[in-house]
């Protein structure tokens, strides 16, 4: 374990780079109060240990970093979730990745000794607001996957019995000190444009996590209402209209507007000028050797699902179950013919580009079924740009978004929406951007054609939800938001007694030169990879939340085993 003044001075080292790290996490109690915090430039080098945290590509070595949203009803990967087929174990003890609470111990740590620094106050501001944001970003994973928690305001060490046999708080409890800490970061925090080139958290970005976490836990309480997992007495109406309230901020400052090209924000190595990018995380694997591993072996056994694609409208807004532009999706060489352009930048479909070298194009042909078994290959995150510097001659620098300004926009037209007081003004400053950046005709109030096949979510939702929700899909499609919206919006009729499906299988279909006698298909001919596992069963009544280790439990007797575990 390397000593956390190591860490510190390499973080440095680093930061003077703009690249990020994968270090190992320490005892914070080896360190003087002394040695740091004393300057800005010291709380600085602090406080960019805990970017590292952010959402990135995982550095695998082989070329298997996932696409976000993998496991999900929209991506599939090579094996299908153990928490959706109903697979469940609780485990014995925490990990780094169970029950872990290193972070909020880093942060913590890091909040208790900011007050040491002096010099100018506005940098000592903001990298004590960064600090806020990051302790309420680790909480916010922890909320979301075990609901309460008991609140920690400060660093403790083992000796302290009251921290360390405390209870768990409440959930909403929990998301108003989340809230309480975003909103301390908010008051301290520079506006972006005030920041320099390397992207740190800004104000903006203090705003947007508020509004994301509000909108979580709003939907979550008016959802859930019912069960284990509600708030007695809250249907989250004021979660929701803080929800709406913070992402309007973000809206009317002006600070961000949509980029021209939504293609072009998924492929990019360096993002930094970027008009809709409010947090992100570049890397330089030529200079630094800081990379991913997107393109080493694409598609990086991922695809999506025949769902995910046919949530796509056709170019004259309607749906595909009632449009008559549509052309049906048994042909991958049309299937984003008059569709949503959305898709064309998602799908790789024969004539897309795979490599450029020199102006020489090699052109995609047919899904390469052992890696991408689902057959719709992403076009997202995919850099087509040949490097002969690069020994695996593809870029391994594309970025990695954290935050970007279209989550605000939907933030804001679904918590209106929930609320039943969204506006045709609303949606003009929100959804309809979305759709105007690529096109696509806007949502007009009482004019939303009726879908006969709308997602069921196991309850009926006004038509503004439903098409809400969809665009939400289209437009984040393998952001890394969809497991948290399933959760959250107590979605598991959507997928429970399904498996997902891919392509329409053509007879003949050959991939690498040979037919594969082993793909399976469904009764209508389309790839139904997870068929030798069964259907998806999720057990709605403890699988939303995970369960806390059972040596945890023993150890502190005031915690408390989720519902159903």
């Amino acid at each position: 374990m390397k000593n956390i003044l190591k860490l510190f001075i390499l973080s440095f080292v680093i930061s003077l780079t703009s690249c990020e790290d994968f270090l190992d996490k320490t005892p914070l109690d080896e360190v003087s109060e002394t040695d740091f915090y004393s300057t800005p430039a010291e709380l600085r080098v602090a406080v960019n240990s805990f970017y590292r945290d952010l959402p990135t590509w995982a550095n695998a070595g082989v070329g298997s970093s996932a696409l976000p949203d993998n496991g999900t009803d929209l991506v599939m990967n090579q094996t299908p979730s153990d928490r959706l087929l109903g697979i469940y174990t609780i485990p014995t003890a925490s990990t780094a990745a169970i029950w872990s609470w290193d972070e909020v111990r880093e942060a913590n740590w890091f909040l208790d000794h900011t007050n040491q620094a002096s010099g100018n106050q506005t940098d000592i501001d903001q990298y004590t607001g960064e600090g806020y944001f990051f302790r309420a970003y680790y909480y916010f994973n922890l909320l979301v996957d075990y609901g309460d928690l008991p609140i920690f305001e400060q660093y403790f060490d083992n000796t302290n019995e009251e921290f360390v046999f405390a209870a768990r708080d409440p959930r909403n409890e929990v998301t108003d000190f989340i809230l309480s800490d975003l909103d301390t970061a908010i008051s301290l925090l520079k506006s972006f444009p005030d920041l320099g080139s390397w992207p740190r958290v800004s104000k903006e970005a203090a705003q947007l996590f508020k509004a994301r976490v509000a909108l979580f836990e709003g939907t979550w309480e008016k959802y859930h209402s019912d069960t284990d997992f509600g708030v007695l007495g809250s249907d989250g109406t004021s979660y929701l209209e803080i929800a709406a309230n913070a992402a309007e901020s973000v809206i009317d400052g002006g600070v961000f507007t949509l980029h021209n090209d939504y293609e072009s924000l998924f492929n990019t190595s360096g993002l930094s000028g970027n008009s809709e990018m409010i947090l992100w995380r570049d890397y330089n694997w030529q200079d630094l050797g800081i990379g991913n591993d997107l393109q080493i072996s694409w598609p990086n056994n991922c695809s999506y699902s025949r769902f995910a694609i046919r949530s796509y409208l056709c170019t004259d807004g309607d749906p595909i179950s009632v449009s008559p532009l549509y052309v049906g999706d048994q042909d991958l060489s049309t299937i984003e013919t008059n569709r949503d352009p959305r898709l064309a930048a998602t799908i790789m479909v024969p004539g897309d580009i795979i490599r450029l070298d020199n102006g020489t194009a090699t052109l995609w042909t047919v899904p390469f079924l052992d890696n991408a078994f689902g057959g719709y290959e992403s076009q997202k995150y995919r850099d087509y740009n040949y490097d002969d510097t690069d020994a695996d001659n593809f870029t391994r620098s594309t970025s990695k978004i954290a935050m970007r300004y279209a989550e605000a926009l939907l933030i804001f037209a679904e918590a209106k929406a929930e609320l039943e007081t969204i506006t045709q003004a609303d949606l003009d400053k929100s959804i309809n951007l979305l759709r105007a950046r690529v096109g696509m005709p806007g949502i007009t109030l009482g004019s939303i054609t009726q879908d006969p096949d709308w997602p069921n979510y196991g309850y009926t939702l006004t038509d503004i939800l439903y098409e809400v929700r969809r665009e939400r899909s289209v437009e984040l499609m393998a952001e890394g938001f969809r497991l948290n919206d399933l959760l959250r919006w107590r979605a598991h009729e959507l997928f429970n007694g399904d498996t997902p499906l891919g392509a329409y299988f053509l007879d003949g279909i050959v991939e690498n030169g040979t037919n594969d006698p082993n793909i399976l298909l469904d009764g209508d001919d389309y790839l139904d990879p997870y068929q030798t596992y069964g259907a998806f069963d999720f057990d709605e009544s403890k699988a939303y939340l995970k369960a806390l280790p059972l040596d945890e439990l023993k150890l502190n007797p005031n915690l408390d085993q989720n519902p159903g575990w």
